[in-house]
């Protein structure tokens, strides 16, 4: 990635936990300061906690929904970065997989200001995550559900055409080269 943290953009690591502290966020920020590798990246990456309340407004503001989960003795909440502009709005949210670095180039723009363009929205119209249901939204699953459509009707019309063509040839013609019920097949004995 050519750009540079600190430089070009910032990140904002947030902890939802309301046990984290500011030391802990620090020595999370190390860890990853010294996986990451990049200049300025000290300056550039933010590691923040907050109170209860405060992590509920941020986490309410950005749609951004999680659950303790009892039985893990974990935080259950969806994988992803959410970029937000220069003057603050929320671009795109980017879930799990749509987060690979191949992806980072094309949502530039949202770091100056721009919140995208039509392709971008082409592009991203698999990975919409509404982050108020915590769901994939209507748009993915209508995708599939008109696909599954389309298939049960060409199988149906598959089945027609055959079942018609089988009437128009006749019983006991068949295609060109089988032969009648009750036909001996030189080979093969009687069919």
């Amino acid at each position: 990635m050519s750009l540079n943290p600190g430089q070009d953009f910032e990140i904002v690591t947030v902890s939802f936990n309301p046990r984290d502290t500011p030391a802990s966020a620090a020595a999370k920020k190390a860890v990853y300061l010294e996986r990451y590798r990049r200049p300025g990246a000290a300056d550039g990456w933010h590691f923040l906690t907050g109170d209860q309340p405060q992590i509920d407004r941020l986490t309410k503001a950005a749609g951004f929904r999680y659950v303790w989960d009892e039985a893990t003795k974990q935080f259950a909440h969806p994988s992803g970065v959410i970029v937000v502009t220069s003057d603050g709005r929320l671009a795109k949210y980017l879930f799990a997989s749509s987060t690979d670095r191949a992806i980072w180039p094309r949502h530039r723009r949202s770091l100056g200001g721009q919140v995208g363009t039509a392709a971008d929205a082409l592009l991203l119209y698999c990975y919409h995550y509404d982050p108020m249901t915590g769901r994939y939204g209507l748009t993915i699953m209508r995708a599939v559900r008109l696909a599954g459509g389309a298939t049960v009707l060409a199988l149906g019309a598959f089945i027609v055409a055959m079942v018609r063509r089988e009437r128009r040839v006749g019983p006991g013609t068949g295609a060109p080269g089988t032969l009648a019920p009750g036909t001996r097949h030189p080979l093969r004995g009687t069919r």
